[in-house]
């Protein structure tokens, strides 16, 4: 499912990121890379999230936590 969709405070697994090549390596930077865990703390304004990525927060816009795709972690 996509990033926008998945639920606040569950325990997530990056599975897909779908972002232009411009994008990818600050993405990256920031820890968001497929099969890392991730958990959504905070619906931000306009669509954007907050997520916790290895004990630090990041910030994902509307447009990015759309082409995001995550599973839930059971």
């Amino acid at each position: 499912m996509l990033l926008n969709e998945c639920p606040q405070q569950t325990l997530l697994r990056l599975t897909k990121i779908d972002l232009p090549a411009k994008n990818m390596l600050r993405i990256q930077e920031l820890g968001l890379r497929p099969g890392n865990e991730a958990v959504i703390t905070q619906h931000a304004g306009f669509g954007g999230l907050i997520l916790n990525v290895a004990g630090s927060r990041v910030a994902v816009d509307h447009r990015s936590a759309k082409a995001i795709e995550a599973e839930v972690v059971a």
